[in-house]
């Protein structure tokens, strides 16, 4: 059990995780000999209690055979018991209120029945059944509608399934069987079905040797150049399957009245889904502003407020200038000033709660939950959630 345990919080570590995932995934699915082994070992008897206290109570004195219980002893005590400096004690002392309790027999021990089952079967039998509900959900192949290549090594998949419905934010599991038999990864969606159209989508960072095998699989090597414009190919796909959609803290961003969404990298997916259902029909949700900052559409007057910030060109800003000349007035050159902007928001939405959503690098979703705790003199609170990829 304990080189189980040990090998599953050795390989959940961050750094195993990003070098090599498989031994991450199948090493933690040893949790089940862990349960297996940990319902199993009281099974030889190493618990025991003692079945004779009536006979042998805790702290009685064994006098070499002799039985007797409760009884007076001033000149047993003398001889066996000593005073702090060293000296036998005096009879007359000790025999005041003293009582000592006699063994009559030698202590008999007995195994203690088996109850770590009673206490795991339950919890394991709703996981089973959950796992088993799962699996029949997630039986049918999707239909992939398009595979869409993006510039910095990202992948756009779009498909579709039958009955399969699922809210701005939340994520689903991807499962190729030609990839590989038994691992799969979560991915947030960026484009939910809606009553109008039932295709969603995910965008895929290929950072890994499972995201490597899949994005060739799905788009063989192409000679096109994709640095720039984003290109998508039709063939014949393998088949893909889906398990979800799972919630996540983002849902609630279209809850609050006042958003503010902050991104790093392609941690901008989960707000993808987001934009995209508020560019769809904004008026069924209670959010009326929503400020959005990415790192790196046409958007309603005071409605979506959009800040891109580029923290390295490497020629991205030629080709957003040239490109994309509506995003060059909220194109910031840098990081944001934080401080500065909680202190704007805070005083353009006086006495209200807003709600903070981070996706990015760990420094600045410190730096985001230590301002969203900060006070403020214009009554505005911020109430901080967070996701992670890692």
């Amino acid at each position: 059990m304990v080189l189980v345990l040990f090998l599953m919080i050795t390989a959940s570590t961050y750094a195993i995780r990003v070098s090599n995932y498989d031994i991450f995934w199948y090493t933690h699915n040893l949790f089940f000999v862990f349960y297996m082994l940990l319902m199993l070992h009281v099974s030889g008897g190493l618990l025991k209690y003692q079945t004779n206290l009536d006979t042998h109570p805790p702290g009685c004195i064994s006098l070499n055979g002799t039985r007797y219980q409760n009884i007076h002893l001033p000149e047993y005590l003398s001889e066996h018991f000593h005073d702090s400096s060293g000296e036998f004690s005096k009879p007359d002392e000790l025999t005041q209120k003293t009582f000592v309790k006699i063994c009559k027999e030698e202590p008999r021990f007995q195994a203690n029945f088996p109850q770590t089952w009673l206490w795991l079967s339950g919890p394991l039998c709703l996981y089973c059944a959950e796992r088993l509900y799962r699996c029949i959900r997630s039986n049918k192949p999707v239909t992939i509608i398009s595979v869409i290549s993006h510039p910095s090594d990202v992948m756009e998949i779009r498909m579709v399934k039958e009955n399969f419905k699922a809210r701005p934010g939340q994520y689903i599991i991807l499962h190729c069987p030609s990839v590989s038999a038994l691992e799969n990864h979560p991915f947030t969606l960026t484009m939910c079905p809606t009553e109008t159209k039932a295709t969603f989508g995910v965008h895929l960072k290929i950072v890994g040797d499972w995201t490597e095998r899949f994005r060739d699989l799905l788009l063989p090597p192409s000679g096109q150049d994709s640095e720039i414009l984003p290109f998508i190919q039709s063939r014949h796909y393998p088949k893909l399957y889906i398990d979800g959609p799972f919630g996540s803290p983002f849902e609630e961003s279209l809850n609050y009245e006042v958003s503010l969404c902050v991104a790093g990298g392609i941690g901008v997916t989960p707000f993808a889904s987001i934009l995209n259902t508020l560019l769809d029909d904004w008026r069924p949700y209670k959010l009326r502003r929503l400020y959005f900052i990415w790192f790196w559409q046409e958007n309603r007057p005071d409605y979506v407020n959009i800040q891109l910030y580029l923290s390295q060109t490497d020629g991205i800003q030629k080709i957003i200038g040239e490109k994309y000349q509506a995003l060059n007035s909220r194109l910031f050159i840098g990081r944001p000033r934080w401080k500065l902007l909680f202190d704007e928001i805070a005083k353009c939405n006086r006495g209200k709660t807003v709600g903070v959503f981070c996706c990015g690098p760990n420094s600045i979703s410190k730096t985001l939950h230590k301002l969203s705790n900060r006070n403020n003199s214009y009554g505005t609170r911020f109430e901080y959630n967070k996701e992670s990829f890692s």
